[in-house]
């Protein structure tokens, strides 16, 4: 089975630099842009560039990157280099430059990539939770993005969907959705109605992921994973959609937030200490900032 790479979106000159400098490093072995830039679909005109670098078994220094900023923009204070826990689901290190659109800069090693084939061949896979996803993600998320991405340089080849990944994710997504929609039931009969929207969503997620990878298509990596990818049928989505309020804003949101004793906006700031990397060990302190001679 066979996916569709996206084509490289014509690339601003601050960008453009990022990627050939990107290039230009011994151990970068393939240059790629993700995300909604790759495939066409921006959220807005502000949103940030996603690049992949794949890279061989040493990473780039923080001071490679460093050199990455582009002219005019050497004083700017960029985010430090974070590097994923064991167990994350990108097994990656993440590295954003502080100018506008934000470009984030994820390195890869290709030795994940390949572990992740090779795990897919044999119809393996792990299922993470991750906090950027309601209902957590796949590690196949690894040749999604790598099958879904624009190559600038470089080639790491375009992981297909195996028969044997689709014969074990597709069940096993749907058995999910079945358990999350019996929990939805329990919710219900205990009264805990956000307990049983919680398990809903998990249960229209899971059928999504279910539906996409029994047709042989990797998972797009999208907020509208329900809306762009047609494994939901409309009339299903304004069921659900209707289940938690008829009319559904971002203010809405902010009242809940507010009624829960959240502030929405330090949501940001903890993306950007690398909070969402994994949880930080007590002696590292507030920010965890690990080079790359010491992270694996």
């Amino acid at each position: 089975m066979s996916t569709t790479e996206s084509q490289a979106p014509e690339l601003p000159s601050t960008v453009r630099a990022v990627v050939d400098g990107l290039a230009g490093l011994p151990q970068v072995r393939s240059v790629r842009i993700a995300g909604s830039r790759a495939r066409g679909k921006p959220t807005s005109p502000d949103s940030d560039w996603d690049i992949l670098a794949y890279t061989e078994e040493a990473l780039p220094t923080l001071g490679e990157l460093h050199r990455l900023l582009p002219s005019g923009t050497e004083q700017a204070h960029p985010y430090p280099l974070h590097t994923a826990n064991p167990g994350h689901p990108f097994q990656e290190s993440e590295f954003t430059l502080p100018v506008s659109p934000r470009i984030d800069v994820c390195l890869r090693p290709f030795a994940h990539l390949q572990q992740e084939q090779q795990r897919a061949a044999l119809g393996t896979f792990t299922v993470h939770s991750y906090p950027k996803t309601a209902g957590g993600v796949p590690s196949y998320i690894l040749l999604s993005e790598a099958a879904l991405s624009a190559p600038v340089h470089g080639d790491v080849g375009k992981p297909v969907c195996p028969d044997a990944l689709v014969a074990a994710a597709g069940p096993w997504w749907r058995g999910r959705a079945s358990c999350a929609l019996l929990l939805a039931i329990d919710h219900v009969a205990a009264g805990e109605l956000l307990g049983a929207l919680e398990h809903i969503l998990a249960a229209a997620t899971s059928v999504a992921h279910s539906r996409l990878i029994s047709g042989g298509s990797w998972y797009p990596i999208t907020k509208r994973l329900l809306d762009e990818t047609g494994a939901i049928e409309d009339g299903v989505r304004e069921h659900l959609a209707g289940l938690s309020a008829s009319r559904l804003t971002a203010a809405t949101v902010r009242q809940v937030a507010d009624g829960l004793g959240v502030d929405v906006d330090e949501g940001l700031d903890w993306l950007q200490r690398g909070e969402h990397m994994g949880p930080i060990r007590g002696d590292q302190g507030p920010v965890r900032v690990i080079s790359h001679q010491n992270e694996r």
